[in-house]
């Protein structure tokens, strides 16, 4: 997996994602729209091979404070996989792919937080099962 901040060269793929629910995510040219409006977010798009399977956005910006008040901590929203895509791992890969590139990107963010829909339990059991932990496992 690669994970490729967004840029315009993109466009067209991301033109033709495919986004069948977007009950609890964004598709990903509208969080590219808000994005533009704001410097504190960034659209990331996650490739297999020359293939966009996943995108996200990373947000420094206000939305954060609703979940944090740390400083050295960014939020991770819009999480979806091309639906032409789901069920092939891509999900699980891009987020066990993100440690190396927040490191890479952002090596001054210590965490990434999320905030996720109370009733997405596949989201919720995804995020669990790769690398986050709810807020009372951390107490």
């Amino acid at each position: 997996m690669k994970l490729i901040q967004y840029s315009e060269p993109y466009e067209q793929q991301i033109a033709n994602y495919v986004l069948k629910n977007i009950y609890y995510s964004s598709h990903p040219q509208d969080a590219i729209k808000q994005a533009i409006k704001s410097r504190d977010n960034f659209p990331i798009l996650s490739f297999s091979n020359d293939t966009l399977v996943s995108f996200f956005t990373l947000d420094i910006g206000i939305k954060k404070a609703n979940y944090t008040k740390q400083k050295n901590t960014i939020l991770l929203k819009s999480f979806s996989t091309d639906s032409k895509y789901n069920g092939n791992g891509f999900a699980s890969k891009t987020l066990n792919t993100l440690p190396d590139f927040m490191k890479k990107v952002f090596p001054e963010i210590g965490s990434v937080i999320l905030g996720v829909h109370q009733n997405n339990l596949p989201a919720i059991n995804l995020y669990k099962n790769v690398i986050f932990k709810t807020l009372e496992e951390n107490i």
